[in-house]
């Protein structure tokens, strides 16, 4: 096997190849493809991560189903008059709820929150929170949140 888990709570999931899990836990039912990561993240029952995707500080609710090669990173660094510093980490957690969709290559970004039944359209950037059974489409500043209902 080449997956690596360290100080990780793993359920009954299937893990495929070159898979990084440390200090996370994920559900059970739950299915992780190639090439992902998870850090310091806690992932619901039954979700779904696609090849490629890396989540790091978030909190992911069931049934939450996330494209390939998707950007999922609760982190930023702030920037003052003196440009940025060096390895100075600001930890802004993302949330996902129940039942969401997060199509191919999208990015949600730090301090975000999903709403339940959210749908995140291929390749859009998440800049704010998302009403639940919301669909948010594109990038800011030309993107589009629906409703589902």
């Amino acid at each position: 096997m080449t997956e690596r888990i360290l100080d990780s709570d793993i359920g009954d999931v299937e893990i495929r190849e070159f898979v990084t899990v440390h200090d996370s836990s994920i559900g059970g039912g739950s299915l992780i493809l190639e090439r992902v990561s998870v850090k310091k993240s806690s992932l619901g029952e039954n979700v779904d991560v696609n090849a490629g995707t890396y989540i790091e500080n978030a909190v992911i609710g069931d049934k939450v189903q996330i494209g390939p090669n998707c950007s999922i990173v609760g982190i930023t660094h702030p920037l003052g008059e003196d440009g940025m510093k060096y390895r100075d980490d600001v930890f802004k957690q993302i949330t996902v709820g129940n039942g969401s969709f997060i199509g191919a290559g999208a990015t949600v970004l730090p301090g975000t929150e999903l709403g339940k039944d959210c749908v995140v359209a291929a390749n859009s950037t998440v800049t704010e929170d998302v009403p639940e059974k919301h669909i948010w489409k594109g990038t800011p500043p030309n993107h589009t949140l629906e409703s589902l209902q």
